[in-house]
């Protein structure tokens, strides 16, 4: 199908959907109730406490729930469920004694410990509509990687295709009906929007309160804005148990999520040994300081063999992005390092001049400050004037444009000859050294299994080759929202941090 055609599948899917609307199944599910019930009143008692007492037994209360919306498998397929009711009592077991309300404790403990003897019925509704229609009609769209891995496990004797929202965009399969396994507002808008399927069905338990369907960000401000109906069937008896709906709650305090520690804002500019940078957090228990300096690499697995490994810029690292990182140490000073050696004792001299412009411009911003030094430049015509601190950093060796470069080091004081040419050497033999580690990262992860990587969300790079020695491959869960002064040393060095093992 080319572009044209897609546009015009899309338009066609669109006016079928504004027409007759989506379908939200409400799957009667007494045991899930009352594990939400459960969960409910574990919030009201968290937010009242304040003290931070309670986070972990939320954090994992939180995660067990989104995994019953998300990943409806029997539990013999069904992995992180089990892991997930594992995980809070062993966080219930944690707290007793150091809480008052042993209640509470008892009856998520004992919610949790009915779904493994529970029959998963939302998954019995999936399978029968999938029949109806036929599995050659129809694809499941799941919330998540994890639960897109372990729906595929399950209903891989089927034949029936399983994607995540974001692989459906890439993807686009041409078929009669999609399946969604999770309520309307866990998805982005363009899923009933813009969608490529004339017909759209969501799967839900009854006690899952909302059932608005998420629209366009413009809609409310457009005229003739998309509104999607939906239609809700009621599967079951039971109805309605453990639907709480309070006042003071919304579904946004169930979700798995990261509680950013309260910091100050940043009231100072970095010293020469520091770095305004992001806490990521990332799959495998790890972290990253990322900074806003140059581009980071990156593993792309929805690509062909040999096209996996790239860079991107630090701007574009978000949620699902699989990171390459280096154990204890940066990719930048590795690189830098092989950089210098392929330049031989020609090396010594472009380090040298390095050393005198970097640390020329290190001290003029600890001097004057970085709002004057960008005005100064500014001034003096620089046009990347945001890459000022970034031009610091050993890893970005001269800017990307000689006119810049130029006007820096006249600014600077310092000849631009021969330190443009030992820059422009260097930064080539950077680039090849670069390209050097790509291809043994690309032949090493061909012949690994990416669906590890997908499923686990991190992965070892195995093997003694140099340039991939230590690498490993992880996902991105969160990024800070606000940045912080850390030391330049500790940028883009991965450590252990368990803040992201509540986010599913």
């Amino acid at each position: 199908m080319n572009r044209i055609e897609s546009v015009n599948r899309r338009y066609a899917a669109s006016a079928s959907l504004l027409r007759t609307g989506i379908d939200i199944f409400s799957v009667s599910d007494p045991i899930g109730a009352r594990f939400n019930s459960a969960v409910s009143r574990l919030l009201n008692i968290a937010r009242d406490d304040g003290s931070g007492l309670w986070n972990d037994v939320v954090g994992a209360a939180r995660m067990l729930r989104w995994r019953l919306l998300t990943q409806p498998q029997p539990l013999q397929f069904n992995v992180e469920i089990q892991n997930g009711i594992e995980q809070l009592s062993r966080q219930v077991k944690r707290m007793r004694g150091a809480a008052a309300n042993e209640t509470l404790l008892d009856d998520l403990l004992v919610a949790s410990q009915a779904i493994t003897e529970a029959e998963l019925i939302i998954g019995k509704v999936l399978i029968r509509s999938i029949e109806e229609v036929g599995s050659r009609a129809c694809f499941v769209v799941a919330a998540s990687t994890k639960a897109r891995e372990g729906l595929r496990s399950w209903l891989s004797g089927s034949g029936v295709i399983v994607l995540t929202a974001g692989e459906l965009e890439r993807e686009r399969p041409c078929l009669d009906q999609a399946y969604v396994i999770g309520p309307p507002r866990y998805f982005h808008a363009s899923l009933v929007t813009a969608p490529i399927t004339d017909a759209v069905s969501f799967l839900i338990p009854s006690w899952f309160g909302d059932r608005s369907i998420p629209q366009s960000v413009m809609a409310p401000y457009a005229e003739g804005a998309i509104k999607i109906v939906a239609h809700i069937f009621n599967e079951g008896e039971g109805g309605e148990l453990g639907l709480d709906d309070p006042k003071d709650q919304d579904e946004e305090d169930f979700m798995p999520q990261i509680v950013w520690s309260n910091r100050p804002p940043v009231d100072r500019e970095p010293s020469s040994k520091e770095v305004l940078a992001r806490k990521v957090l990332l799959s495998g228990n790890l972290a990253l300081w990322l900074d806003e300096g140059d581009r980071i690499r990156i593993l792309d697995p929805s690509q062909p063999v040999g096209e996996r490994v790239t860079h991107t810029e630090v701007s574009l690292v978000q949620k699902g992005t699989y990171l390459l990182l280096r154990k204890g140490e940066t990719e930048h000073g590795v690189l830098y390092q092989a950089a210098l050696g392929r330049l031989g004792s020609y090396g010594d001299a472009a380090e040298k001049t390095q050393m005198e412009w970097k640390t020329s411009l290190t001290a003029r911003l600890v001097e004057h400050g970085y709002s004057v030094v960008e005005r100064e430049l500014r001034q003096n015509g620089i046009k990347t004037i945001d890459r000022i601190r970034a031009w610091t950093d050993q890893g970005l060796v001269r800017p990307r444009s000689d006119s810049d470069f130029e006007i820096l080091l006249k600014w600077l004081g310092i000849p631009i000859h021969p330190t443009l040419e030992h820059a422009t050497e260097l930064r080539r033999a950077l680039y090849q050294a670069s390209s050097d580690v790509r291809e043994k990262l690309e032949k090493a992860i061909a012949g690994v299994d990416l669906a590890e990587l997908e499923r686990d969300g991190h992965l070892a790079l195995e093997g003694d080759t140099e340039g991939i020695r230590g690498m490993i491959a992880t996902r991105v869960l969160a990024i800070s929202p606000y940045t912080e002064i850390v030391p330049r040393y500790e940028a883009r060095v991965p450590f252990e941090d368990w803040s992201g093992r509540w986010l599913g």
